[in-house]
């Protein structure tokens, strides 16, 4: 995230569609009592009229870094969820919020969004800890589909899924893979801060945010690829935003780079992800995309040790990466809100192959945002920006893997 916002931040396919999506059945529910209302282990439960499946990997595909912990699937960074196929005449899901759910006047809660066929079908936020939603519900099967996604950033809040239920006589299976894998690493422009707020001078809501606006989103659908965002607004490699040039240590992206996500402080069930480890065998990509330095600029502003201290922590963090990532290709970019970095990327990406003969990596310089794009909130790029940064590093992973 970039200007003074993140200061204030740390305070506070065809289907025919019988209806459009709708809320129902919503009530209350303490993140205490989540583990007081157990889902049975069997793959499904069939009632009289309805049949429950919990999101676990025998029913869905995990989506990013979520993991199904045998109450729910959590999901912290910005388009985690799960995607599956189903056929069905009818089908809900039950979400959990975390703490920030039931003070959710900022509107900093959990944004979701459910997809069918491609088409958003659904898009809430959740206010309350326990919530159920209507997808579609009619007379014909409709086999799709579906991708259930937290579509705001894992700072401000988290959310879980509990449950998808369909008719007693509907199927869900998980979403086959995806030809290639790509983890994208970024702040607040990989998570879509603002993206549909097109007015400069406004600041951040989690309303706002879609991380399936972005490039990394765009770029994934581009390809065909399986994604994984690991990104926080505001955050860099040795400094988040600095509105006087202090170094934000606490914002400092590589500390957590092996977690499940980060939150300030929310937890979903008592579990802050921050606190648990990611398996980077569960996720294992072609390209590794690094989107990191637009906040550290704020701290540097020019000065030659600060740049210089960004280059060191940069090469410290692509060998954290390698060793987590052995076969990936990594592509370091930067530029959409600026350039003032760009050669210390460049710098960065050479001293680390210089250093350790790693020949997988690459170096791709954004464009600068054009106010004849839009502006979206504090100066963040538009859906538009967005589309165009997509089309710039699919070729660039074209380029490099011409199968794709």
């Amino acid at each position: 995230m970039i200007k003074r916002v993140f200061l204030s931040m740390l305070f506070c396919s065809a289907v025919i569609f019988v209806s459009c999506a709708s809320s129902s059945d919503n009530k209350g529910l303490s993140e205490s009592e989540i583990s007081k209302n157990p889902v049975s282990t069997e793959a499904a439960v069939v009632n009289k009229e309805t049949r429950d499946f919990i999101p676990d990997s025998s029913n869905v595909k995990f989506l990013g870094r979520s993991y199904y912990d045998g109450k729910v699937l959590f999901m912290a960074y910005s388009a985690t969820g799960a995607e599956f196929n189903v056929k069905a005449k009818r089908l809900d899901i039950t979400l959990f919020g975390d703490s920030a759910a039931t003070r959710s006047t900022d509107e900093n809660s959990a944004r979701i969004a459910v997809f069918v066929n491609g088409e958003r079908k659904l898009d809430e936020m959740i206010k309350q800890s326990y919530q159920s939603f209507t997808v579609f519900d009619g007379t014909e099967t409709v086999d799709a589909l579906v991708q259930v996604l937290k579509i705001s950033e894992s700072a401000q809040s988290l959310a879980g899924l509990r449950t998808i239920t369909t008719d007693k006589d509907g199927i869900i299976t998980p979403a086959e893979d995806r030809p290639c894998k790509i983890e994208f690493i970024g702040d607040s422009i990989t998570c879509g801060y603002g993206v549909d707020d097109e007015n400069r001078n406004n600041h951040f809501k989690t309303s706002t945010e879609d991380g399936t606006k972005t490039y990394a989103y765009k770029t994934a659908a581009n390809l065909n690829a399986d994604y994984s965002m690991v990104s926080i607004s505001g955050w860099g490699i040795v400094s988040g935003y600095s509105g006087n040039g202090v170094k934000q240590v606490n914002s400092q992206l590589p500390k957590y780079y092996d977690k499940l996500g980060f939150s300030w402080g929310n937890t979903l069930g008592g579990v802050n992800p921050r606190n648990v480890d990611w398996d980077f065998s569960k996720f294992v990509p072609d390209f590794v995309v690094i989107n990191l330095g637009t906040n550290d600029a704020s701290y540097t502003k020019g000065d030659p040790d600060k740049i210089a201290e960004y280059k060191t922590g940069y090469v410290e963090f692509l060998k954290d990466i390698r060793s987590k990532n052995p076969a990936a290709h990594i592509i370091c970019s930067l530029g959409i809100m600026g350039q003032d970095l760009c050669q210390a990327v460049e710098a960065a990406a050479e001293a680390y192959k210089n250093e350790t003969g790693d020949e997988k990596i690459s170096v791709l310089k954004f464009n600068v945002q054009s106010s004849a794009d839009g502006i979206a909130a504090d100066w963040h790029p538009t859906e538009k920006t967005h589309a165009k940064a997509a089309a710039k590093l699919t070729a660039k992973i074209k380029e490099l893997n011409k199968g794709l």
